[in-house]
């Protein structure tokens, strides 16, 4: 259990969740037959799954001085894992997601996947860096592992697709993609504010040490609501004509958003941003459910 725990098993749930909902959901609305087999499909799900969960290990690896402040009841390494075996499983899921996609590399023709492959192979040096050195300076790691979430997305969907067939399917995947780089950029704002006591203690320089937690309230209020506009850009200018998914994105992706924004305005304490990232997540869950609602196109 403290394997899957430090993995983060429901956030690599969320990607393998998002990926059988683009093929089953997405993509049958759109009338597009999947590129992939299931099985190639399913073994590309799995290589970004591993780096996924070898970036979340490496991460709690380097995390371990502040997660002994911030998160006490959740300290893993050390306390449950030894080192030495973190850095084994690091390697492991590095070296079993590597494997996965050298192998789709030499089965598939190179056009279709080679944006896809080289992305999935320096997101390990990325999640890397950010563990190692980015994470404590402000912005650059929020960023960094905001694009690799939507980049995440980008590869699970993108390689189903024949862009030019189906421009408006890509389209499709490429505006999630964007919608999970801002929702994630929200939330890792958020959570530098929550563990802002830890990461002080530790001489990191995150954004709320930088500019202080009021600041970057109201930057992450800004963020918000952003994110709240460009989704009603898009549904009004793209989809107004699918009353189904503007019915769904208006009650459990805009208004939601909009109230999380105006609380986030008085949020103050470790608690108040919890339940923040928390709703936010919650979110994040919802718009991807939405794809479920091409099934009625």
């Amino acid at each position: 259990m403290y394997v899957l725990n430090l993995i983060r098993w429901k956030n690599l749930l969320i990607l393998i969740f998002s990926a059988m909902l683009i093929r089953f959901s997405l993509l049958p609305g759109f009338g597009v037959v999947p590129e992939l087999s299931l099985i190639q499909h399913s073994l590309l799900i799995f290589a970004v799954v591993c780096f996924g969960a070898g970036g979340n290990i490496i991460n709690d690896f380097f995390d371990i001085a502040t997660d002994s402040i911030n998160r006490t009841d959740k300290l893993i390494v050390d306390k449950h894992i030894s080192r030495q075996t973190t850095l084994f499983l690091y390697g492991l899921a590095n070296l079993l997601g590597l494997a996965s996609i050298f192998y789709l590399f030499l089965v598939l023709a190179y056009k279709d996947i080679a944006l896809v492959f080289y992305i999935l192979v320096c997101s390990p040096l990325l999640l890397a860096s950010y563990s190692i050195w980015l994470k404590r300076k402000a912005l650059l790691g929020n960023i960094l592992v905001s694009v690799l979430v939507g980049l995440s997305f980008f590869c699970l969907g993108s390689v189903l697709i024949d862009q030019d067939r189906h421009p408006v399917a890509f389209f499709a995947i490429c505006v999630y993609s964007v919608l999970a780089f801002l929702i994630n950029l929200c939330r890792e704002l958020i959570k530098d504010a929550e563990d802002i006591r830890g990461d002080y203690y530790c001489n990191m320089t995150t954004l709320p040490i930088l500019i202080g937690k009021k600041r970057t309230n109201y930057l992450a209020f800004g963020l918000i609501n952003l994110t709240v506009l460009f989704t009603m850009s898009i549904v009004l200018t793209y989809f107004l004509n699918l009353n189904a998914f503007i019915f769904y994105v208006f009650i459990l992706v805009i208004i939601p958003l909009i109230l999380i924004s105006r609380k986030l305005l008085g949020a103050k304490t470790e608690k108040d941003y919890k339940r923040i990232s928390f709703h936010l997540k919650l979110v994040f869950l919802s718009g991807i459910g939405s794809m479920l609602t091409f099934l009625f196109l």
